[in-house]
């Protein structure tokens, strides 16, 4: 369930079946991004005073109807402000997204640079699923830094601070280097290492979080994302990491399919030229080469490629992509099983 789930929930109680509103809307999922306009306290939804052309069914379709509500600056009429929504919505049981950027000081400009990028995009992720309010950035001196993002946002000088003042208990901590993998696990609180690693000198500082949180008496679990028993393949940016989580704890998806989701097709590449060696066969002859089915393609259907990603990955990897008829007549070749290899005389 997401904000927009509990705001027709809400909308339907007090027979409102169509919406109008002024606020440009950018969203694939626009009565989400009205819903998030009423819980940040910058739209009220109000009794429509005047008829127009068109407005929003509740399932988000534009349509040439006449609205029953109005979604936007208004103070009259109101039938749902945003603190009835956000009252409703925390029974929801929506957790707090803390980006933990106590190590910001030991980032390259260029981290720097990119991880306020991803600090930006995981706001638009947190729009997409709940409001500004449940993203928390910690750090010192990190909402002077991040200025460009919503006034909503929450800044704390540390995770302890913020989890002691607001009595959180159930708290997973994302670290790639965890033992326990995590498998959509529901907390009221998960935190993701504000950490951009481009130079390769900052490994375990999501870990040494963790030991900050145990100095301050904080229980927490820490918990990896992995694909298929690797974290290959996993997409590390902060906002990919917390939309994977809340596709698996909010929208129901399984980890995997929800990775496959986020993915880009280069971090899926990384992880299928790490499998295909796997997979790969080797022949002896005049010259020696590996080589693939084409139709092997198809048992990499839970990574985000496509058959040309396939072709690419197995050109840089030297193999030989052969039909299924040819792969056939090769394996009928004698066969090493110490070398592994077939053997072409």
């Amino acid at each position: 369930m997401r904000l927009g789930d509990v705001l027709v929930n809400l909308l339907k109680e007090k027979c409102v079946e169509r919406i109008y509103t002024p606020i440009r809307l950018e969203s694939r999922n626009p009565i989400q991004q009205i819903a998030v306009h009423v819980a940040n306290g910058k739209a009220n939804i109000c009794k429509a005073e005047r008829e127009t052309r068109f407005s929003y069914t509740l399932d988000g379709r534009f349509v040439e109807n006449v609205a029953d509500a109005f979604a936007g600056k208004c103070d009259e009429n109101v039938i749902l402000d945003g603190k009835e929504l956000v009252r409703e919505a925390e029974r929801g049981g929506f957790p707090y997204v803390i980006v933990d950027c106590s190590f910001f000081d030991l980032h390259s400009e260029k981290e720097r640079s990119r991880l306020k990028v991803q600090l930006k995009a995981i706001l638009g992720v947190i729009r997409d699923f709940m409001w500004d309010a449940k993203l928390v950035i910690t750090g010192k001196g990190m909402s002077s830094i991040t200025s460009n993002l919503s006034s909503n946002t929450i800044f704390y000088s540390n995770t302890a601070e913020f989890i002691k003042e607001n009595s959180i208990k159930n708290i997973i901590l994302l670290d790639p280097n965890a033992e326990k993998v995590f498998t959509g696990e529901k907390a009221e609180c998960y935190i993701i290492g504000g950490i951009v690693d481009k130079s390769g000198n900052k490994k375990g500082l999501t870990g040494r979080i963790g030991d900050m949180l145990e100095k301050e008496g904080i229980e927490f679990e820490s918990m990896r994302i992995e694909l298929r028993g690797d974290v290959v393949g996993v997409p590390d940016r902060i906002n990919a990491v917390a939309e994977i989580v809340l596709l698996s704890v909010l929208d129901g998806l399984a980890i995997e399919e929800a990775i496959k989701k986020v993915q880009s097709p280069l971090v899926a590449r990384w992880r299928l030229k790490k499998e295909l060696p796997k997979i790969s066969k080797r022949v002896d002859g005049r010259k020696v080469f590996r080589f693939v089915k084409k139709s092997d393609f198809k048992r990499f259907d839970w990574l985000n490629v496509t058959f040309k990603d396939f072709l690419e990955v197995c050109r840089q990897l030297d193999f030989l992509v052969l039909s299924d008829n040819l792969s056939a007549e090769i394996e009928k070749l004698d066969f090493d099983p110490v070398k592994k290899r077939y053997i072409f005389r």
